[in-house]
């Protein structure tokens, strides 16, 4: 069963929602999805979890997709922490009793990582960290991360285009192009969301101590968007609570490359493992 729902944030911003549930689910996970897409491009996602028996929820973060608020753009990190709190507060409201999980790919995988380190956790049977921007494939200048600064400061939503190559998405053409097509992606990033992404995925790497959940992160080793490195940097850090699986061939959407059956497998199995 699909429904679609809306939240509103704690400053009024309308955030629009879709969830997938199944009649007598073990588990709910909430997703967070990555930069410039939305909530539609995981459906096949929906549909496997949905025919193991697990609910999913998820909202288009504020300035994606169908949700309001200037594309691209945050008035602060937090503010997307907030968000997920939200999501999280309307799964419980619909599941007291099953164990629920957060799942979040690149942007959305710094979200979470942040959420589970900041926030309290005690609802949470674990997380799904994927393609993590922790740091990027490519570091951004002393000049770059200057000027967003100074931008951040004085002109905070002033948006620009991300510099996303869509063929660094997968291997398979027909999805990189579709992405691309799709009238509800969009290709900005403003100063502020781009310097305090930025800034909260180097304070994930210093604050891993924080975490009391486990974690299921996973990257693929041709990844030319998000450090791969980095998120394994991450997980030893994490030390035991964190389950760490590099997938050889594989670039920046796990989920929709040529492994993603595996990868899904993975991310059930995991969850499978994690119920008690």
């Amino acid at each position: 069963m699909t429904e679609h729902f809306t939240l509103t944030a704690k400053d009024g911003i309308s955030l629009y929602g879709k969830e997938w549930l199944v009649d007598h689910p073990k588990a709910a996970i909430c997703l967070v999805h990555g930069l410039g897409e939305h909530i539609g491009r995981y459906e096949h996602v929906a549909e496997f979890l949905n025919s193991h028996e697990i609910s999913l929820f998820a909202v288009d973060l504020r300035g994606h997709g169908q949700s309001e608020g200037k594309r691209g753009h945050t008035p602060s990190h937090d503010m997307l922490l907030d968000d997920v709190e939200e999501l999280l507060m309307h799964a419980r409201a619909e599941y007291n009793d099953i164990p629920l999980f957060l799942y979040g790919h690149s942007l959305g995988g710094n979200i979470v990582t942040n959420y589970v380190l900041k926030k309290n956790t005690n609802e949470l049977a674990g997380a799904i960290i994927s393609s993590p921007w922790l740091t990027l494939s490519f570091q951004p200048s002393i000049f770059q991360v200057k000027l967003a600064k100074f931008f951040s400061k004085v002109l905070p939503s002033l948006a620009q285009k991300n510099g996303l190559n869509a063929d660094h998405l997968t291997h398979n053409k027909e999805i990189n192009d579709a992405y691309l097509a799709d009238p509800l992606n969009h290709n900005k990033i403003s100063a502020r969301l781009f310097l305090e992404t930025f800034e909260a995925g180097l304070w994930t790497l210093e604050n891993t101590h924080k975490n009391k959940i486990p974690l299921l992160i996973f990257h693929g080793n041709e990844d030319k968007i998000t450090s791969a490195h980095t998120s394994q940097v991450f997980a030893e850090k994490v030390g035991e609570l964190a389950t760490y699986h590099q997938w050889e061939g594989v670039r920046h959407e796990l989920h929709n490359d040529v492994r993603k059956d595996e990868v899904m497998i993975l991310m059930l199995e995991w969850v499978n493992g994690h119920l008690t």
